[in-house]
């Protein structure tokens, strides 16, 4: 049997569980602290720290139509989302929501507001924003002005671009740090300019003589 009792220690009382069970012919006593009766820093604000709940705004009937067809939708985003709305509509609170569509409340709280922001077309998913080009319109130009220019003028002993070649006199001039051959192909394919295949080719035995020529 177990029973609580209070004890005043130093002007402040404290509870206990107390239970009694019996060692043969004895009865001993076991204690459990439960702490103060009236604690010191008990919170006057049972909600203080929550994040408040949030709702949709306020729709109208074509709006709650357009959500209950969403919810038929073949993408999983409009799906989710349309479901997540109608029940904001009903009241359920973002924990709630998320328990019953099976995704996180994070999930939930960001389709309220995009649709408080956006109303349907919160429906679908943004356009992810673009990696910013690494060869903007000033570079492209500085390129083809390189390669409207004969390689002899750069005081090179060919007569004529390659790619492998117009590369590395980009990178040593420091027109690019880096650039591959296929997107230097089209770069200058958006222009419509082509390669012009030298007339005269020159071999050797030397294994080396390819990356030689490139100098």
């Amino acid at each position: 049997m177990s029973h609580i009792e209070i004890h005043e220690i130093k002007g402040r009382k404290y509870k206990y569980e107390v239970t009694n069970y019996r060692t043969g012919k004895k009865v001993k006593h076991k204690w459990k602290y439960l702490g103060p009766v009236e604690p010191l820093n008990k919170r006057k604000n049972p909600n203080a720290g929550r994040k408040p709940e949030i709702f949709i705004k306020p729709i109208n009937e074509k709006e709650l139509k357009t959500l209950e067809t969403a919810t038929k939708s073949n993408y999983a985003f409009t799906r989710d989302r349309a479901k997540i709305l109608i029940l904001s509509s009903e009241k359920f609170s973002p924990k709630q929501i998320a328990e019953k569509v099976s995704c996180e409340k994070r999930k939930v709280r960001k389709a309220i507001k995009a649709f408080n922001v956006k109303s349907i077309a919160a429906l679908q998913r943004g356009k992810a924003k673009g990696a910013t080009p690494k060869f903007d319109e000033l570079k492209k130009k500085i390129i083809l002005m390189h390669f409207s220019k004969p390689p002899i003028s750069f005081d090179y002993h060919f007569t004529t671009w390659t790619l492998p070649r117009f590369r590395k006199h980009l990178m040593d001039y420091n027109i690019v740090s880096s650039i591959s051959i296929e997107r230097l192909r089209q770069i200058l394919d958006e222009t419509g300019i082509r390669l012009k295949r030298s007339k005269r080719w020159q071999y050797s035995p030397d294994k080396d003589f390819h990356k030689k020529n490139l100098k």
